[in-house]
């Protein structure tokens, strides 16, 4: 198959900048959006962090607040009791994982108070993000581009590609695998660039029509797609190369960040899409893993050009094997499965937020014959309560069958939320609402295994009773009547917290309040 460079460069060009405008914003939009979340094209994002360097965004104390975090570490007995240059090591190290997570640094150290009560916590949060950030990159992040190669695939094989397209590899079963396959796609990089850099770029181009290749397919398996990639690249690897350095002007661009995003970044992508539309249809290759017919076809905007030599041409829209997500039957299988009207979950709401009143104004009586407001608002609910009740009847309902599961998942939604919630009373607000440093097994004292034990049980009772319960009581209401109560409770609940923003939060006996 001969290699044909000036073909090549002018059907990218021409499928991003020769269709109109309309097809060119969308695929700016699409490419944008992949940009801003990091999972492509991370340039862009990049400068824009320049300007807010440039304009000062960077915290001048940067490097105090982490020499504050690294004095802290080195005065742990556990450092301590390591030799010293292991101990060095492990405290030296603490400037990496710092920045690579610096804004979490930036924005904890906005609290001055906060941050220099809780050292230890802010390494915790350092490290916690940074480890939740590696999973979203090499496990969401990494997935998520397959979805944009396939539009830039079929974005070369018709005038506009719906929006929609880019969950189409995405179906509920096909998930886990196509994480699987591009997990494995980045270790392989990794692994290679890791021995050099010659031989990491000389992987770069032999692995790289697998993305497209599970853009295409992706139920394809990860050997049959290495099989695939090394056939349809061999003899090629070169003339890629040399064709993308007769694009360098169009590879300087990505250092401009408007520019890079209006043609760089576009054209870019089209241009390894046109690497995979010819390298596919090269003879000697097994294409019984290639299943989209529509993709052998001519691009569109050949087509087009076609057309206009013999107008009697009809320009068909192709159809694809691989076929739309349906969101309707994800929505009713995935996340949320429950059958409450959004009366019932409003009612719910406000009736967990009093419950939960209830119960803590009752306990500080028992426990110390005080009769105070434990909320933080002024009104007779506490919305920790609400929230955390109806998160666990709409997203735990799923395992009413399963009584040790929703027990186990309640206590650990209960503790995300109680801890958030102690967090941010702490860092916003410098206030302290609870405290469980003297109970057996806790988090910093904001969360403990009795409190999250009594909150599965009370999940329970949410889910099986209380849930039922009020959806019953409410639909014995017209729906004119549900609306005036729904309605009278949250403008209530609206002027209290315009009386917390205007006055601070309930404090008083036995109540929680500013930290000194």
């Amino acid at each position: 198959m001969k290699w044909e460079y000036k073909r090549i460069r002018k059907t990218s060009w021409d499928t991003v900048f020769k269709k109109g405008w309309k097809p060119w914003l969308l695929l700016v939009a699409v490419c944008f959006f992949f940009s801003m979340i990091g999972a492509q094209n991370s340039l862009q994002a990049e400068g824009l962090d320049y300007i807010d360097q440039w304009l000062g965004y960077k915290d001048a104390n940067y490097e105090a607040n982490v020499g504050y975090l690294k004095d802290y570490v080195a005065d742990t007995n556990v450092i301590k009791s390591m030799p010293k240059e292991v101990g060095d090591m492990a405290v030296n190290s603490l400037d990496s994982i710092a920045a690579s997570n610096s804004w979490v640094v930036r924005v904890l150290a906005h609290n001055a108070a906060y941050f220099e009560r809780n050292p230890g916590e802010v390494i915790a949060n350092i490290v916690i993000i940074g480890v939740i950030m590696f999973i979203v990159k090499f496990f969401i992040l990494d997935a998520s581009k397959v979805g944009l190669y396939r539009y830039v695939l079929e974005n070369r094989q018709q005038e506009k590609v719906r929006f929609r397209r880019l969950f189409a590899p995405f179906h509920l079963k096909m998930i886990p695998h196509v994480i699987w396959l591009m997990f494995r796609y980045s270790l392989v990089l990794i692994k290679w660039y890791m021995v050099f850099i010659i031989p990491g770029i000389y992987k770069t181009y032999q692995f790289s029509m697998i993305p497209y290749i599970i853009a295409e397919n992706p139920t394809i398996k990860w050997k049959d797609a290495v099989k695939l990639t090394k056939s349809m690249t061999k003899g090629y690897k070169w003339k890629m190369f040399v064709t993308d350095l007769s694009y360098i002007y169009i590879w300087l661009l990505h250092l401009i960040p408007i520019a890079g995003l209006l043609v760089s970044v576009p054209l870019s992508l089209q241009l390894d899409a046109e690497y995979y539309f010819t390298l596919r249809n090269r003879s000697g290759i097994d294409h019984t893993h290639l299943p989209e017919q529509a993709f052998s076809g001519a691009p569109y905007v050949k087509r087009l050009q076609d057309k206009k030599r013999e107008p009697n041409i009809v320009i068909s829209a192709p159809e694809y094997v691989l076929e739309d997500v349906n969101t309707k039957t994800a929505h009713r299988k995935g996340l949320f499965r429950f059958d409450y009207s959004p009366f019932d979950i409003v009612f719910m709401f406000f009736s967990f937020c009093m419950v939960g009143w209830i119960w803590e104004v009752c306990y500080e009586f028992v426990d110390t014959g005080l009769l105070v407001n434990r909320g933080t608002m002024y009104g007779p609910w506490i919305p920790i309560y609400g929230f955390g009740g109806i998160a666990i009847v709409l997203l735990l309902s799923r395992f009413k069958e399963n009584k040790i599961k929703l027990f186990l998942m309640t206590m650990l939604v209960c503790a995300i939320l109680e801890y958030l919630g102690s967090f941010a009373l702490e860092f916003m607000f410098n206030s302290s609402y609870w405290d469980y440093k003297e109970m057996f097994m806790n988090v910093n004292g904001r969360i403990c295994l009795a409190g999250l034990m009594a909150f599965g049980v009370g999940g329970l009772f949410g889910v099986y009773i209380a849930g039922p319960a009020i959806s019953r009581f409410v639909d014995r209401f017209k729906r004119r009547t549900q609306f005036i109560v729904a309605g009278v409770l949250a403008a209530l609940f609206i002027t209290d917290i315009i009386c917390c923003a205007i006055f601070g939060f309930n404090t008083g006996a036995a109540v929680g309040g500013k930290i000194v």
